[in-house]
């Protein structure tokens, strides 16, 4: 059996082993470690066999590449927001977000009102079982993801491209 216990503040291990087998029973041992928390903490922090030539280190998600920059110049995030690039992206990407907000919020609110003060018109048959308000119900969630899907191939093809050219205006590089 081995009892550990960490003091995280101070960095102390302390690690409590049985006393050995034989006909004198002693009492445990402690070992006491001062400076580091334990091998297995201590080896992820620094990498482990991984780290090897030929086994490359890559990040969570397979993201090989560093959001650190290579150089200490920043762009001029000012000058990017007032360039007219910029501008033109911003405008392109709320003529598309308010008006699905908007839609999307009026129907959910609309939903919701029409389940509480219109009974009667949910509570409706359509097929079977199957009534106005399940219909309306799952619709909720058919809407969600429609102009989910939609956004993703508005920003794919309008919206990304033309991030994609203020970064490389600016001086970034995703290399």
């Amino acid at each position: 059996m081995v009892i550990t216990t960490l003091s995280i503040s101070r960095g102390t291990v302390v690690r409590i082993f049985p006393p050995p087998p034989g006909p004198s029973a002693e009492r445990p041992t402690a070992k006491f470690q001062e400076g580091c928390m334990s091998n297995a903490t201590q080896s992820a922090l620094r990498g482990g066999s991984r780290d090897q030539p030929g086994n490359p280190r890559v990040a969570f998600g397979g993201i090989d590449k560093s959001s650190v920059r290579a150089t200490d110049e920043r762009p001029d995030f000012v000058a990017i927001q007032q360039s007219p690039e910029f501008r033109a992206l911003r405008r392109r990407l709320k003529w598309f977000v308010f008006p699905a907000t908007a839609f999307f919020l009026i129907w959910y609110i609309g939903y919701v009102a029409i389940a509480a003060y219109a009974r009667e018109f949910m509570a409706r048959p359509l097929i079977g079982e199957i009534n106005v308000g399940l219909v309306m119900g799952v619709g909720q969630f058919v809407t969600t993801l429609g102009l989910t899907t939609l956004y993703v191939r508005f920003a794919r093809r309008r919206i990304d491209p033309e991030v994609d050219r203020i970064r490389q205006d600016a001086g970034e590089s995703d290399q």
